[in-house]
């Protein structure tokens, strides 16, 4: 908007030039003049004029909501249409107008019943339709869709079932209402036993893939009369619930096991049930399952899936630690339940990772031996970290990787330290690449500098006028959702909008609509959309400079009273690792706001440092949360000091851990090496990542002496 407002001052101040006649020279020459005061003030007085209907647009809206609320919650929408009507027209131009209608559409359909007269279903109906029609690529547009289906469901219209076909139902709800209403009908068939058969397979096909499927339709008793709910069907479902560790939905089928006369299923099948559920419950219990063997072989392939999916749920149930773990005995349990080797190597992998960090020696070596033959990446890169911080040859592990294994980065750093002859080839290839690995293997082939010749290209993203022009209205309704705070539903459209855009240059517009994301301030937008476009190579706009003002505030060497100082670019890495700029962003810990801080940390940090601070809400204001995190930061600088490395792992996963992987390390590791060895997948990355966003800060904002590895972070032993 203010980029605007300038572009318009420009044309104003240019206008106010004379403007003279550049052909007939030798005429007597007429000059024109604009007053520039005068022509200031009318843009002036039409800024304001414009403002002011904003907001009182704004003010309607949010009435209009809230009458519409109220009018549902009394069931008096019908009675106060008029007014409703009369708000919604008065919002003509702004951009949640279509807001309102939906709302006002789908609080109308709410109120419908089968007693409301048809003429008024379809004149909704038909309201809905034209407006659809209207608004074509609107991110409503298949809620409204889905919208007919419930008016003419609520309505008991008869054109339910036709519509269904041109728009096949969402839900669960829909799909099973749409199928009752085709048996009804076809009952009136003559065609009526072909078409049963085809309506029953497919309310089965729902009852197999959905827990909840109520058992008192009509649709349920034909189905169950004909013998639908056989054991195999009730046992294949059982098997879907299972693996997807639903014992809620288990429990509601066990209750399901009862004839329509009372008559109880087999009990057999009922007791079954109830084992799912319990080894669910209570997976320690999996030993008992394992050893109660069947003595049919149809029944043990029947229930062969609880031993399967169950043995990885049991076995984190033991310790970790426990004396010598020994595979042997499970072994008996997998040739006793007829597991093929597939199912085996399953087993072992989830045995290997339960202990992979046990001392036992006999569990070591047979581990090892695993590892060789399992062909699995993970397992043999967690080897290859536990080779880095023992100090052991990596060559057998870096041998043992997949092809796309050895591809990687960091193994091919890693590669290039263990070959001696390969090493300078290696490492030269691999500097020219963007990464946090790159930026390490120019450190190493320059170690006197530690790598600050390292560069990557930014490639700066351009705005495409002509594209935000054809999505101004989606652009607007975004803009005027995060006026109000709504963030969630902003990004909702945001989303879709991308996800729909046309033609084969969609990555192209991604990143243009970014680029204005970014351009407005909608930093997590632009983060978000450089993620869908999957712009890797995009640097300056998958990092926007984001909040900087209030970075440059917080670390104001007048409000810092400490001897060491983080700087800018890397608070700003930090905060874009932990929230890709989302001011709103919560996660399941409740660490909130930019910088990802516990309302816990937040208290101490604001009592330590004599800031600001009141409740876990100002942890969602972008100035509070900067100020306290940069705090927080600082307050890890002065444990260690300029060593980014630990600081930030210490962020990410509390002090007290990062002094137990030191303490591990014992000052024997480089910098690389404990890095590698970090043991929190997470908090590995999370390093790897600060560091390189760091310096791509640096190149960002232009930084002078740009820089990879401070001296106390490269030099040290951990």
């Amino acid at each position: 908007m203010k980029k605007r407002s300038l572009i318009s001052l420009a044309i104003l101040t240019a206008l106010s030039l004379p403007i003279s006649a550049t052909i007939n020279a030798d005429k007597p020459k007429s000059t024109q003049t604009i007053n520039l005061a005068e022509e200031q003030s009318k843009w002036q007085q039409n800024q304001h004029s414009a403002e002011l209907k904003r907001l009182n647009q704004r003010t309607t809206f949010l009435q209009f909501e809230n009458l519409l609320k109220s009018a549902v919650k009394n069931q008096r929408v019908f009675e106060n249409r008029a007014i409703f009507l009369s708000l919604i027209h008065s919002l003509e131009g702004y951009p949640l107008q279509t807001d309102a209608w939906v709302a006002y559409f789908d609080s109308q359909i709410k109120s419908v019943t089968q007693s409301t007269p048809s003429t008024e279903v379809m004149v909704l109906k038909k309201e809905i339709e034209d407006y659809i029609a209207q608004h074509p690529r609107h991110f409503f547009r298949s809620r409204l869709e889905q919208h007919i289906l419930t008016l003419l469901n609520n309505s008991g219209a008869e054109q339910l079932v036709d519509y269904a076909k041109k728009l096949p139902p969402a839900s669960l709800e829909m799909q099973l209402a749409v199928l009752n209403r085709e048996y009804q009908i076809a009952q009136q068939s003559s065609v009526f036993p072909s078409q049963e058969v085809e309506i029953l397979n497919r309310f089965e096909a729902l009852w197999l893939n959905h827990g909840e499927v109520a058992q008192q339709s009509e649709l349920w008793q034909k189905w169950y009369a004909k013998g639908g709910r056989s054991t195999d069907k009730i046992y294949q479902k059982a098997e879907k619930l299972f693996s997807q560790n639903d014992a809620k939905s288990l429990a509601l089928l066990a209750g399901e096991l009862d004839h329509l006369n009372n008559i109880k299923e087999d009990p057999s099948i009922l007791a079954n049930l109830q084992r799912y559920i319990d080894l669910l419950n209570n997976p320690a219990n999996f030993n008992t399952f394992a050893e109660a063997l069947p003595d049919k072989d149809e029944e043990k392939i029947r229930h062969q899936f609880a031993i399967i999916q169950g043995f990885s749920r049991y076995l984190r149930t033991l310790s970790e630690n426990r004396e010598n773990p020994d595979f042997t005995p499970y072994l008996q349990w997998a040739k006793n339940w007829q597991l093929n080797e597939a199912q085996l190597r399953d087993w072992k992998i989830a045995f290997i990772s339960r202990f992979f960090d046990n001392e036992s020696p006999h569990f070591q070596q047979w581990r090892d031996a695993e590892l060789l033959t399992l062909n699995a990446d993970n397992l043999i890169e967690r080897r290859l970290r536990m080779a880095i911080w023992q100090k052991t040859d990596l060559m057998p592990w870096l041998n043992a990787l997949s092809v796309e294994g050895k591809a990687k980065q960091e193994w091919r750093y890693w590669r290039a330290k263990s070959d001696q002859q390969k090493t300078q080839e290696i490492l030269t290839a691999l500097s020219k690449e963007r990464g946090f690995y790159p930026m390490l293997a120019q450190a190493m082939l320059n170690p006197q500098h530690r790598g600050a010749d390292y560069r990557v290209e930014l490639n700066p993203s351009l705005v495409n006028e002509t594209l935000i022009k054809s999505y101004h209205n989606e652009l607007a309704e975004i803009a005027e959702l995060r006026q109000l705070d709504r963030f969630g539903v902003a990004k909702q459209r945001w989303r879709f909008l991308l996800d729909n855009l046309p033609g084969a240059e969609k990555q192209v517009q991604q990143i243009a609509l970014s680029e204005y994301a970014n351009q407005q301030g909608w930093f997590d937008l632009g983060v978000d959309g450089s993620i869908m476009a999957k712009a890797w190579d995009h640097i300056a706009l998958r990092l926007p400079n984001a909040y900087q003002n209030y970075f440059d505030m917080a670390l104001m060497p007048s409000s810092i009273k400490r001897e060491h100082t983080i700087t800018k670019t890397f608070a700003m890495a930090i905060a874009r690792q932990e929230s890709a700029w989302n001011p709103m962003a919560q996660s399941s810990a409740n660490a909130r706001g930019l910088m990802q801080l516990l309302p816990s940390t937040a208290k101490a940090t604001a009592d330590n440092n004599q800031l600001p601070y009141q409740t876990e809400k100002d942890l969602f204001k972008p100035l509070n949360n900067i100020l306290l995190g940069t705090a927080h930061l600082n307050e890890l600088n002065e444990k260690y000091p300029n060593n980014r490395i630990l600081i930030a792992a210490a962020y990410n996963a509390g002090a007290s851990r990062v002094e137990k992987w030191l303490a591990r390390a014992g000052g024997k590791l480089t910098m690389d090496e404990f890095i590698a060895s970090i043991p929190f997948f997470e908090t590995r990355g999370y390093v790897q990542n600060v560091l390189a966003y760091d310096f791509y800060y640096q190149l960002l904002q232009h930084k002078e002496n740009p820089q990879t590895f401070s001296q106390e972070e490269f030099d040290r032993l951990y």
